[in-house]
């Protein structure tokens, strides 16, 4: 279990669970508003501010406190096209 203080001043517990291959993962799935989120953040870092999937990622975890990994990332962009840069192709 990892706690942080954000700038509220609340603390947010962040329960982990260890994965057949080692590795720690959140115990409950993203919630539909947490995807909804997470894909657009990630669409702002790569398109908008033209950071690679892994700076992004960097960023979604120090700054936002999202920890995604660079294939959840990468499927989110993939799967998603913003009606801004639609006309862009």
């Amino acid at each position: 279990m990892a706690a942080r203080t954000p700038r509220g001043g609340h603390v947010i517990l962040d329960v982990r669970v260890r994965g057949r291959d080692g590795r720690l993962y959140r115990a409950t799935p993203l919630t539909r508003e947490e995807r909804i989120r997470a894909r657009w953040l990630a669409h702002q870092l790569v398109h908008g501010d033209r950071l690679s999937i892994r700076a992004a990622q960097r960023v979604m975890a120090e700054t936002h406190g999202l920890r995604r990994s660079v294939g959840a990332i990468a499927a989110d962009l993939a799967g998603y096209e913003c009606p801004d840069c639609a006309g862009d192709t």
